[in-house]
């Protein structure tokens, strides 16, 4: 920051020496900060960056705060599994396996606690791994899948559909041409889907297209989305229009997010109670298996045998 305040102060323009700065600073920031100084509504622009970035921020904040309570859950359920494999060999040490393992897969007491923290264990830097590889672009096929999931796409792309209205009214009204703006929000959307859109939609404008017949194009928008483009572009209220369209999305965005909690959580809870019904079972098997030992030896118990 005080390198971009030395080379503003030597005279260069804020857009030249945020791009000096290389990738402190977030992608496309400088794009918009030159289109400002172009239209001479710098002021603006900066304004709506700093509403742009904290609406990012309540994104995550939607998105974390969604997920936290079906992890929660999940993160129980481990627990739960373990102390089921732990404790009934620490209770009944005496006891055969085969009446420990409540579970019915082979692992008791603290060895077999131990393989299965090695299984959790080893799922969790699995799956980050998997995480840090997808956000590198490995695997995109994986985000690609989901979003044409009936259900679950459809909400995903509420979310990326969101980001894409916020970035366009932004450039837009920071004085980035037609063109520009609709690539660069395709790119801010966050999903390869839309990214893969970005270059043939610019293109598309390019040759002279209007916006919300390129964005009917693509298949990836709302009816209603595509119907206030279409105003906004007939007004010339373009990204007014959009910023008030924001808003309805952002609430759209939060049940989407409560839709897919719910979803989460209710998977959870199923598995928890197939576990349970299995441990039921497992539990009533043995105690049957226990009768049938017991009632054995009352029948030979007299005969000497």
């Amino acid at each position: 920051m005080q390198s971009v305040a030395d080379q503003v102060r030597e005279g260069s323009a804020l857009s030249d020496a945020v791009k000096s700065q290389g990738n402190y600073f977030p992608p496309h920031f400088a794009e918009m900060l030159e289109g400002g100084e172009r239209s001479g509504k710098l002021d603006r622009v900066l304004e709506r960056l700093a509403e742009y970035y904290q609406q990012l921020a309540d994104f995550r904040g939607i998105f974390f705060n969604s997920i936290l309570w079906p992890l929660v859950q999940l993160i129980l359920a481990v627990v739960v599994v373990g102390l089921l494999i732990y404790l009934p060999a620490v209770l009944l040490p005496d006891a055969e396996t085969s009446r420990t393992d409540l579970l019915g897969i082979g692992l008791t007491g603290e060895r077999g606690v131990l393989i299965y923290i090695g299984i959790v264990l080893t799922t969790l830097i699995v799956v980050a791994a998997i995480t840090v590889l997808i956000k590198n672009g490995y695997f995109s096929f994986l985000s690609n899948w989901a979003a044409h999931l009936p259900w679950i796409g459809r909400n995903l792309r509420v979310f990326a559909e969101a980001r894409f209205v916020q970035t366009l009214a932004l450039t837009i009204e920071s004085g980035v041409d037609a063109a520009s703006a609709v690539d660069l929000a395709f790119r801010c959307a966050g999903t390869k889907q839309f990214q893969s859109k970005a270059s043939q939609s610019k293109q598309a404008i390019l040759q002279g297209h209007d916006l919300h017949s390129t964005l009917a194009d693509s298949q990836l928008f709302q009816e209603e989305t595509i119907e206030v483009v279409e105003l906004g572009e007939a007004s010339g209220r373009l990204a007014e229009t959009l910023d008030k369209h924001f808003r309805h999305l952002k609430s759209q965005v939060k049940s989407s997010m409560a839709k897919l909690t719910y979803a989460a959580s209710a998977a959870i809870w199923v598995v928890i109670a197939i576990v349970l019904v299995l441990i039921i079972f497992r539990v009533f098997s043995l105690y049957v298996d226990g009768m049938g030992e017991r009632a054995t030896d009352v029948i030979q118990g007299p005969s000497g045998f």
